[in-house]
């Protein structure tokens, strides 16, 4: 990761842009973290998956296929509709060290000037100049 402490937004980005932009892994990553599934199996269908990430249901199924075959989680099938879904956490820190791909733009990492002009700006407490 870069820097020493990352917060979640900036490794969330981190793994987005690893994950070559796959939002909808990165999205089902989160969700199956969110619910502790770095610590323990967690029994879960993705059409509940697909609830708490406001994905489709079969591209929660993709999703859950390419993590599966990057090794970033593994799968137990415990019925026709739930499995059993663990995050492997080394995999994860493999992942993270791995040098950021190299392109012009990385989203969340590369300042864009025209969402600088978005923000709303307070003038310093001592600063005259809107006064008339």
């Amino acid at each position: 990761m870069s820097g020493n402490l990352s917060s979640a937004p900036q490794i969330t980005l981190e793994v987005l842009v690893r994950l070559n932009g796959d939002y909808a892994a990165t999205a089902v990553l989160f969700a199956l973290l969110w619910r502790g599934a770095e610590r323990a199996p967690v029994r879960i269908s993705s059409r509940t998956l697909a609830g708490y990430t406001l994905l489709g249901h079969q591209v929660v199924q993709r999703a859950l296929l390419r993590l599966e075959e990057r090794g970033l989680i593994g799968s137990r099938k415990l019925s026709r509709a739930t499995g059993a879904y663990t995050v492997d956490v080394v995999a994860l820190r493999q992942l993270l060290r791995r040098p950021l791909p190299e392109c012009d733009f990385l989203p969340g990492f590369t300042p864009i000037p025209a969402l600088a002009q978005l923000q709303h700006v307070e003038p310093p407490a001592g600063d005259l100049s809107h006064a008339t």
